[in-house]
């Protein structure tokens, strides 16, 4: 890292000695063809310069998966780690198709390859699955942290049950974090009892979507809906954006008063937590700044309360 880059603090990955950037890179759509339009609206070039702010401005934490791409974001991954001489913390996850413990390790070996890594520093079971025993899953896992193919387990989509099972079925190793849909408007981890848990046993919070997928960035509304498979998500049908257009409109006079945008005030009320992180996208450098300018947002008590009295008027249930 430069010695005159900004500094992005770094919170505990669980109880591990690993810091992470509190603000991190969720890079699912990278490589995403059909789902994000990689090669059409954005490319190559755009995720090479997208990195380099990233690894200049201090982002230490990335997160992929095998799924993101069909594996072209793990690639993507591995071909910006090999130009990059600082430390990076890779977290990817394995998804549970499949009936066998067995095709974790076969999962892991194909997305240590495209990462062209030996040992990955957090392999995050994707969902939970009906199809697999999580017993024989967790066990497996634990089985490649001492084969050093992986440094830490993580969870991800996991309820308070399931993660308390998951870390049960471990004998050496414990589940680090979990990875959860959490956002200003989404906030089914708090009404779940997943935040004040994850807190008190020291898991960190992985927040994926912080922003909405856009919608509280104010870019969207009834008369401004996305495209592809965003349009037809819930959260984005006419109805839902006109429900959430009051909390966006207290969002960006919070914001206003920092002299900071929506997208960051939005970003600002999850890091009030210290077991959070976050993972926002970036396909371009402007996201990036975009994103990380909630970096030093420090949110005073009374913005706290405007913004969750505008959420409890409007959005519960959304």
């Amino acid at each position: 890292m430069t010695g005159n880059a900004p500094t992005i603090k770094r919170r505990r990955l669980g109880r591990t000695d690993l810091r992470i950037s509190e603000i991190g890179l969720g890079v699912w759509a990278w490589g995403a063809k059909r789902v994000w339009g990689y090669g059409k609206g954005y490319g190559h070039d755009d995720l090479e310069r997208t990195w380099r702010k990233a690894v200049e401005q201090g982002v230490n934490f990335i997160d992929t998966a095998s799924v993101y791409g069909v594996g072209e974001s793990e690639r993507i991954v591995g071909e910006m780690l090999r130009q990059t001489d600082e430390e990076m913390i890779i977290a990817t996850k394995y998804f549970p198709l499949h009936l066998f413990a067995g095709s974790i390790r076969k999962a892991a070996r194909r997305s240590l390859d495209r990462l062209g890594l030996k040992e990955v520093d957090l392999y995050q079971v994707h969902w939970p699955s009906p199809m697999m025993s999580l017993r024989a899953t967790m066990r497996e896992m634990e089985r490649l942290v001492r084969e050093g193919m992986v440094r830490h387990i993580g969870v991800s989509n996991f309820n308070v049950k399931q993660l308390e099972a998951a870390r049960s079925y471990l004998s050496r190793e414990d589940v680090v974090s979990n990875q959860i849909h959490y956002s200003l408007i989404h906030r089914k981890p708090e009404m779940d009892g997943m935040i004040d848990h994850a807190s008190r046993e020291g898991v960190t919070v992985i927040a994926y979507s912080p922003i909405a997928q856009g919608i509280l960035t104010g870019k969207y509304g009834p008369g401004n809906r996305p495209g592809g498979l965003r349009r037809v998500t819930p959260m984005f049908r006419k109805k839902s954006l006109r429900q959430v257009a009051p909390l966006l409109e207290v969002l960006g006079e919070v914001g206003a008063d920092h002299d900071r945008t929506k997208a960051q005030t939005a970003l600002a009320w999850l890091l009030k937590d210290p077991n959070v992180v976050v993972i926002p996208g970036a396909k371009r450098p402007r996201q990036l700044e975009e994103n990380l300018g909630a970096r030093d947002l420090k949110l005073a008590p009374g913005d706290l309360e405007r913004l969750e009295a505008a959420y409890n008027t409007h959005v519960p249930g959304w």
